[in-house]
């Protein structure tokens, strides 16, 4: 009877401490650990085949286009400049905008790859 009473006491000390109700805290920590379990984030998207054929292409044709540019401000500067070269100048920029334009596009895609 003397050892009953001992183990009957620490089992009732024991007995609230082990159905105690949850606390905020403990609420907190249980909806956090949820997110593990969430999907992870789909893998950006690549460039194709085509679209990196289409960016060197691209990058080919401003380089291109830089050295008639730049033929021509020559030109300009030394003041032999006709209205023909102009309208070609104005072209040649203009296809220079698109064409960078598309690089920026394909790059920022290829960038987030």
């Amino acid at each position: 009877m003397t050892r009953i009473l001992p183990v009957l006491l620490a089992a009732l000390l024991a007995a609230p401490v082990a159905m105690s109700a949850p606390s905020s805290a403990d609420a907190q920590v249980r909806v956090g650990s949820g997110a593990m379990k969430r999907t992870p984030p789909r893998p950006r998207p690549r460039l194709t085949e085509a679209e990196q054929d289409r960016l060197y292409a691209a990058q080919d044709e401003v380089s291109e286009i830089d050295v008639k540019i730049a033929d021509l401000q020559d030109a300009d500067t030394a003041g032999t400049l006709t209205e023909a070269q102009r309208e070609e100048w104005r072209s040649h920029n203009a296809r220079r905008q698109e064409l960078q334009e598309t690089i920026d596009r394909l790059e920022a895609k290829r960038s987030r790859g």
